[in-house]
């Protein structure tokens, strides 16, 4: 027999006011191979089969179901009093619906197989897999779930995904020792260096508790600075170097820019600055940096919402027309203190005035090759899309 040809159904009464008490379906044709049996079998049992006869086999002392199946409640016991077996107690609550992002395991298994997101894992979807390979701890997402407690409010409530990335950066900022990582990278050179009284420079581990450690930045000719922090002319509100703004590399020396060095083809090939040992106006800007000479390349994932909008539900069918086509940019030249030579997969860090970041599998340390994945923004962003 073909699929949809003929069903298996349990007798109940098709006029019963529950739609569910209508000889629901028990067993039907499906001719796909099952991940653990293989081609053996070519029929399959139903949720509403299963459910309840597995719940009592497996003495199940409560079993917890979102609102949506109970309506199925009914059906539930019936099945369990007509086979004279054990009956587990049923909980119903609400759904958890996160903003910009779907929880489905239909819409997520759609996205996986359309190639949107790279699998189940993917550290943009909010599966327990994506969650923990971008580096999610389980006390977050517990913290997380228990803020929010259990609900019957119905299921169209959208929790907003900044609540659960507040509970990622408290414990990111409390756990993940500071360091220095340039993500989009500009070259410095001192003119001056000799100028600089103390050129191997103490930075706290974690500068709300100077008692847990510091580590040294030693200060070199060539620096790298992001290249968000440079401004060949100025602008408004611009806090970062420029022809008319000296600007503090932080921990360090105040510096100044003297000229930019470009390339045939226009580029930005170094720009020199001079250090001003003896400055003592008020300054704008702090900015981070690494030092050339005691660098190492690393390759950062940075990760956004997935979704455009926050609720993806009342997209209907066009859900997919959604997905924020910058949910993932990949930096493959980013600048890290070669301090962390020696780090390992899962160590994480927080990069200063950029995010926390997390060690990944693709990563080989023996190698001394590094990927790491944005866990979370160091503060909630103003457009996250």
């Amino acid at each position: 027999m073909e699929e949809g040809e003929c069903s298996l159904r349990v007798k109940m009464n098709m006029q019963h006011e529950n739609p569910c008490m209508r000889d629901f379906v028990a067993y039907r044709i499906r001719y796909v191979t099952h991940p653990m049996s293989g081609d053996k079998w070519c029929v399959y049992p139903t949720y509403d089969y299963t459910h309840c006869i597995v719940d009592s086999i497996e003495n199940i002392t409560h079993s917890l179901c979102t609102l949506e199946f109970e309506i199925r409640r009914e059906s539930y016991f019936q099945l369990l009093k007509d086979l004279d077996i054990y009956k587990p107690y049923v909980w119903e609550y609400s759904r958890l619906n996160i903003s910009n992002t779907v929880l489905s395991k239909r819409k997520i298994e759609a996205l996986v197989n359309s190639g949107a997101v790279h699998g189940w894992n993917d550290p943009r979807l909010l599966t327990l897999e994506g969650l923990r390979c971008r580096g999610y701890t389980p006390s977050m997402i517990n913290d997380f779930c228990a803020h929010l407690g259990v609900a019957r409010k119905g299921n169209e409530n959208i929790t907003s995904i900044k609540l659960l990335e507040k509970f990622a950066r408290t414990e990111c900022d409390r756990l993940n020792p500071r360091t220095f990582g340039v993500i989009d990278p500009v070259l410095l050179e001192i003119v001056n260096l000799e100028d600089v009284k103390e050129k191997k420079i103490q930075a706290a581990l974690f500068p709300a508790d100077p008692s847990k450690g510091t580590q040294t930045y030693n200060l070199t000719k060539n620096v790298y600075i992001d290249a968000e922090d440079f401004s060949e002319t100025g602008k408004d509100k611009f806090f970062g170097l420029s022809p008319n703004q000296p600007v503090c590399l932080r921990y360090g020396p105040v510096i100044k820019l003297v000229s930019i060095e470009k390339k045939d083809d226009g580029s930005i090939d170094r720009v020199k600055v001079q250090v001003l040992p003896d400055y003592s106006e008020k300054l704008k800007g702090y900015i981070h940096w690494v030092s050339k000479e005691n660098s190492m390349t690393v390759t950062c994932k940075l990760f956004s919402l997935l979704f455009t909008e926050e609720n993806v539900g009342k997209a209907g069918d066009k859900w997919r027309d959604l997905l924020n086509p910058n949910s993932l940019v990949t930096k493959t030249n980013v600048k890290m203190w070669n301090l962390h030579k020696n780090a390992k997969v899962d160590d994480r860090f927080q990069f200063e005035r950029v995010g926390y970041f997390r060690i990944n599998e693709n990563s080989d340390p023996k190698k001394g090759k590094f990927e790491l994945n944005r866990i979370v923004e160091l503060k909630e962003s103003k457009d996250k899309s």
